[in-house]
């Protein structure tokens, strides 16, 4: 709604001045404020309860064009989550960006700091969130390869043809996939920021998000108040290097060590060389298993299930464990939005005409993991139709936003180091949290309390208060194991397998 002193000002003027210019303003004004309060529609409000707090949630909806270059575009409806500030004078709202691409970005939150002073909002990603989702069942299952060699030239290559007749069916649809890049959920969120009416907003990205925030500073500078980039992606790193797992598997090798634990390197080694064809009636696929071990490196205590299955099929000869992890990754694939996956990595950080597939075999076959997730994605990326978002924006520029880089010196997908090397020298007013014995989705779970004292001090100080943290504690002998899973869980396996 226009404020009341705006219409009374303009027809004051109008009539004071005998210039009907007021009037029009008036008009223009009435018509802006339609077309906010009908940009966003639905919108119902509930209490929730978190920590024992009652918060106002808003969940609705935002329409947005496709394509914004294209008169009479189709229209997409996102989903808009708002948590309301407790606090009576509220600061920068802050508009959260999770992790992906293939993920959801509305989600809530278990922790009520950031609530003290600060709206939270959460804008649904395109492709993923909405009237538009770019995956179907045919897609999924061509992630899980061919005739259990994930990562062969044959799985790569019916990948590669899925992808390509998945995008070609879609833009027979009308569906323009050119309009489901990085640069396109940046102009849904700064549409979003002037529909709700706020000035500038602070911006929480985790993983992915943390690309999309970087890229909203450098399109918007001007909306933006702070940034947190917690688990920072920098441009070109949807890719992962093999090299830089292996550095860190060895620091996983290293801690195994220092509590005579064994080495996790030469366990990984050896049950991989002496990998059977099967356990129980299902046959081992050596990619996937080092695909999902990759994946489980993300989380300490996914990792050291993970490492305990390992070290249980090279002393004890029991690969059910390493089947366990397989399973995993079929559930996994499932769940992922491989079309929007495909659209904002490859759109982001490919280069055409680069050989990948033959690069990740040369340089990551001497690793212990190998290629993995780089060769199942990036193998297959010609099958992207090789729209790029504009160079400026897929490489490092400068900034001179109060940026907070947080990262943890465990974390595979995201590593410290390119968050240091490449990120923080572009930034002037940035600084960079680097966190002992974290991995990549630790960083916001492991310390709760800590994490979000530290990102709201920030936020409304430009100051990171670290005090909260403790030494982080990694338990190297889970309560759960993968093997029993596996064995406990079998008449679900056979289910689950028949069916799929």
């Amino acid at each position: 709604m226009v404020p009341g002193c705006y219409i009374i000002l303009c027809l004051i003027l109008s009539y004071m001045t005998h210039r009907p210019r007021y009037i029009i303003l008036f008009i223009l004004l009435i018509q802006v404020s339609s077309i906010a309060s009908q940009s966003l529609t639905g919108l119902k409000s509930k209490t929730i309860k978190i920590d024992n707090l009652k918060f106002i949630r808003q969940d609705g909806f935002i329409e947005v064009p496709e394509d914004r270059e294209k008169n009479g575009s189709r229209m997409l409806k996102l989903p808009v989550r708002i948590i309301k500030s407790s606090g009576d004078v509220s600061k920068e709202p802050v508009f959260y960006l999770d992790g992906g691409p293939g993920g959801t970005n509305i989600s809530s939150t278990t922790n009520t700091l950031l609530l003290q002073n600060h709206d939270l909002i959460f804008v649904g990603y395109r492709g993923v969130d909405g009237s538009t989702i770019l995956t179907n069942k045919k897609l999924g299952k061509a992630m899980m390869g061919k005739d259990n060699q994930l990562l062969s030239n044959e799985s790569i290559d019916n990948i590669t043809t899925a992808i390509r007749l998945y995008f070609g069916q879609q833009e027979s649809k009308g569906i323009n996939i050119s309009s489901y890049t990085i640069m396109d959920v940046i102009e849904d969120l700064e549409y979003t920021r002037k529909t709700l009416g706020y000035g500038k907003i602070n911006l929480l990205g985790f993983s992915y998000g943390t690309r999309v925030a970087l890229l909203y500073s450098h399109k918007y500078p001007e909306s933006i108040n702070r940034i947190v980039l917690a688990g920072a992606n920098p441009p070109g790193h949807f890719y992962w290097f093999p090299e830089k797992t292996d550095q860190i598997l060895k620091m996983w090798d290293d801690l195994y060590k220092a509590r005579s634990k064994g080495s996790v390197i030469e366990a990984m080694k050896k049950a991989f060389d002496s990998m059977p064809e099967k356990w129980s009636f299902y046959k081992l696929d050596k990619d996937k298993i080092k695909c999902t071990a990759f994946l489980f490196m993300s989380q300490n205590d996914m990792a050291v299930m993970m490492f305990d299955s390992f070290f249980r099929a090279a002393d004890k000869n029991d690969y059910s464990g390493l089947y366990a992890l397989s399973l995993f990754f079929d559930m996994a694939m499932k769940k992922i939005v491989w079309g929007d996956m495909y659209s904002k990595g490859a759109s982001a950080d490919m280069v055409i005409g680069k050989d990948y597939r033959a690069i990740l075999r040369d340089s990551g076959n001497s690793t212990v993991l190998g290629p993995n997730m780089s060769l199942l994605l990036w193998g297959s990326i010609d099958g992207w139709n090789k729209s790029l978002i504009p160079e400026e924006y897929r490489k490092m520029r400068v900034s001179m936003i109060e940026t907070l880089i947080v990262s943890g010196d465990l974390d595979v997908p995201t590593p410290t180091d390119f968050a240091r090397e490449e990120l923080l020298p572009y930034l002037p007013e940035g600084q960079h949290v680097t966190l002992k014995d974290i991995s990549h989705g630790d960083i916001q779970t492991s310390q709760p309390e800590a994490y979000y004292n530290m990102i709201t001090s920030f936020f409304d100080t430009g100051k990171a208060d670290t005090t909260l943290y403790k030494p982080q504690e990694i338990d190297l002998d889970p309560d759960r194991k993968l093997y029993k899973i596996a064995k406990w869980g079998y008449p679900a396996i056979v289910i689950y397998n028949w069916f799929n």
